[in-house]
């Protein structure tokens, strides 16, 4: 299995190294700030030894970072699990972040 990012229809390879879901969340988060400015909350689905990890900024701009071997088919049981609400949502705490200007 490997990790994708999935932004604007695009799966990307990425390069992500965590043997939890909670250090795939710490990895992911940079690269969520680095596309969308801010990540307010994130979203995440484990299933089938899949996991997809949705990062939000606001309800309008969201970046996806997906484990599976066929990232497509697991974005798509993402979908169908939010609509079954078995979908866990966090928010995230910014404070940490250190900006740019």
């Amino acid at each position: 299995m490997r990790w994708v990012l999935y932004k604007d229809d695009i799966f990307t390879p990425a390069n992500i190294k965590a043997l939890t879901i909670e250090e795939a969340v710490k990895a992911g988060l940079p690269i969520a700030r680095k596309i969308l400015g801010v990540v307010n909350r994130y979203c995440l689905y484990e299933g089938g030894g899949e996991v997809v990890i949705e990062y939000w900024r606001d309800k309008n701009a969201a970046v996806k970072l997906i484990y599976a071997d066929d990232p497509a088919r697991a974005l798509m049981r993402y979908y169908n699990a939010e609509r079954a609400g078995l979908v866990m949502c966090t928010s995230v705490n910014n404070k940490d972040k250190t900006r740019r200007i």
